[in-house]
């Protein structure tokens, strides 16, 4: 079961991501938005693609668990973008862009959601039963993991 005060907190931090990626978009210099720290890693200008493919799935996943009776999950694999290099073009600018549309859409439709349906359940196949609310919070995990990559990258 949610907290509504930790759903509050989760929402406000998923809003707060796009605004920090686009501040470190002035702070970093080009060029380190183009490095990949090894073969197997993205570069922070991947990850800002990557946020947005992710932010997609998510949404996705929000919807499917809100009309449906306990839905079964498909499972994101971040590796077959980076094996493919799907996000090896674009721009910077371009991907905060993609990034932020698509975290609008998701931040609408988590804040018109009646209070009842955060606890609504789908069946993903590695983490068993998974509620909207569960899913938010992986959300918030994720940014802040990518939000510390593009730091620890932009010296």
């Amino acid at each position: 079961m949610h907290h509504p005060y930790i759903w509050e907190e989760c929402l406000e931090a998923l809003a707060k991501t796009p605004i920090a990626l686009e501040r470190l978009a002035r702070l970093v210099p080009p060029e380190r938005w183009e490095h990949r720290p090894s073969p197997d890693r993205y570069s922070p200008k991947e990850i800002l693609y990557h946020l947005a493919e992710v932010e997609k799935a998510f949404y996705a996943r929000y919807r499917l668990i809100a009309e449906q009776e306990r839905p079964t999950l498909t499972v994101y694999d971040a590796h077959d973008a980076l094996q493919e290099e799907r996000y090896t073009g674009g721009t910077v600018e371009e991907g905060l862009r993609l990034f932020s549309e698509a975290r609008a859409r998701s931040l609408e439709f988590l804040n018109s959601l009646p209070v009842e349906a955060r606890d609504r359940i789908g069946i993903h196949p590695e983490f068993g039963e998974w509620s909207i609310f569960q899913q938010v919070q992986l959300c918030v995990a994720h940014d802040l993991l990518h939000l510390s990559d593009v730091l620890l990258r932009s010296r």
